[in-house]
C-alpha cells in the first residue's frame, strides 16, 4: 500500500470525479484508475461503484475511508516531525491521556518542563487506556498519564506511581439529591446516601464488556434503578447538567462548574494514578521522559 494509492482513493472518495481527482493529485486519469485498481486488488474488494455517469463508494470503500485518512495523516505527520527534528534540532515528546479533563494537570507539568526544555515539542494523543498502552509498547507514544490498568503487564513498560486517586460524587446543585444532602449538612456521602437515586456510570468502552457483561462493577450500582452508562467524563457531565442523576468521578476529572456540586465519597475505592513509560527511557536522567516524570512528581506532591 502506497501513499499514491491512499491519496488517490481519499481524493476520489471526496470528489467522486476522476477528472477532479487527477487535477488534485497531479496524475492523469488513467494513472488514477491504475492506483485505485491496484489498491482494490491489494485489499481484495471493490472500493467504488463505477458507471459511465457516476462514481460512488461501496460499503467497503466507506468503511476503509476513515482508516485511509488516518494512515495518510500519520505518514505526513511523521514526515513533518522528522524534518522538524532534522532542521531545528527539536525533540518530540508524545503524550497519551484518557480524558480531556486530564489536560489541566498535563498543562501544569508541561509548563514546568517547557521552561527548562525550550526545544521540546509536545504532541498530545487522547484515547482509551488499552489503545494508548499498545501504542506505547509499539514506540508510538513516549508517556501515558492516567489510572493504572490492573490487567496490563509488560516487562518493557514501567508504571510510575504519583498518588492514590479516590472518587468524588458529583451532581447538579439544584437536584433533589443535592438539596436533600445539603439540608442534612452533608459534606461527604456514603453509598447508602445516594443508593436510591439514578446514577451515571462513566466507563471506557474497552472495560465495558470486561466488567458489566459479567455482572461486575467498578463502582457500586443499584441495578433496580434506570441508570445511564457513558464512556467518559465529558458525557457524564453532560448528563449531570441535564439533571439525570449523580456520578462517581476520579478526583482529577472534577471541574469547577457553577451548576455542579461535589461531595467526598466516604466509601470510595482508591486506584493508583501515575505515568506509564518505556523502562529503557528512564535509564538516563537527561531523557525527556525522566525530566517529565520528575516534574510530574514535584507538581503532584506540591498539590497534596
Amino acid at each position: 500500500m502506497t501513499t499514491y494509492q491512499l491519496e488517490c482513493f481519499i481524493s476520489l472518495a471526496n470528489t467522486l470525479n476522476y477528472m477532479k481527482t487527477s487535477e488534485q493529485v497531479g496524475l492523469t486519469q488513467p494513472a488514477v484508475t491504475k492506483q485505485i485498481k491496484s489498491l482494490e486488488i491489494e485489499l481484495g474488494c471493490k472500493l467504488f461503484h463505477r458507471t459511465t455517469r457516476s462514481v460512488s463508494l461501496t460499503a467497503e470503500g466507506a468503511s476503509f475511508l476513515t482508516d485511509a485518512r488516518q494512515m495518510i495523516d500519520t505518514f505526513y505527520r511523521s514526515k513533518d516531525r522528522i524534518l522538524s527534528v532534522q532542521k531545528r534540532e527539536r525533540h518530540i515528546l508524545r503524550l497519551g491521556y484518557m480524558d480531556p479533563h486530564m489536560l489541566s494537570l498535563l498543562s501544569k507539568i508541561l509548563y514546568s518542563v517547557l521552561s527548562k526544555q525550550q526545544n521540546l515539542t509536545p504532541e498530545l494523543y487522547q484515547d482509551q487506556t488499552d489503545k494508548s498502552l499498545s501504542r506505547l509498547v509499539n514506540n508510538q507514544l513516549d508517556l501515558i498519564i492516567g489510572m493504572k490498568d490492573s490487567k496490563f503487564s509488560n516487562p518493557d513498560i514501567t508504571f510510575t506511581f504519583l498518588r492514590d486517586e479516590s472518587f468524588v460524587c458529583a451532581m447538579r446543585k439544584d437536584s433533589e439529591l443535592a438539596e436533600e444532602l445539603l439540608k442534612k449538612g452533608k459534606i461527604s456521602v456514603t453509598t447508602k446516601d445516594v443508593w436510591d437515586y439514578r446514577q451515571i456510570i462513566a466507563i471506557p468502552p474497552y472495560l465495558l464488556n470486561n466488567f458489566f457483561s459479567r455482572g461486575r462493577h467498578i463502582v457500586p450500582v443499584n441495578d433496580d434503578i434506570d441508570n445511564s452508562i457513558c464512556s467518559n467524563a465529558n458525557e457524564a457531565y453532560g448528563l449531570i447538567l441535564s439533571g439525570f442523576g449523580y456520578a462517581y468521578l476520579p478526583e482529577h476529572e472534577i471541574i469547577g462548574h457553577p451548576d455542579i456540586i461535589t461531595f467526598k465519597w466516604d466509601d470510595s475505592p482508591h486506584a493508583p494514578f501515575g505515568i506509564y513509560s518505556r523502562t529503557s527511557s528512564l535509564k538516563e536522567k537527561t531523557s525527556l521522559e525522566y525530566i517529565f516524570l520528575s516534574e510530574a512528581k514535584r507538581i503532584v506532591n506540591a498539590a497534596g
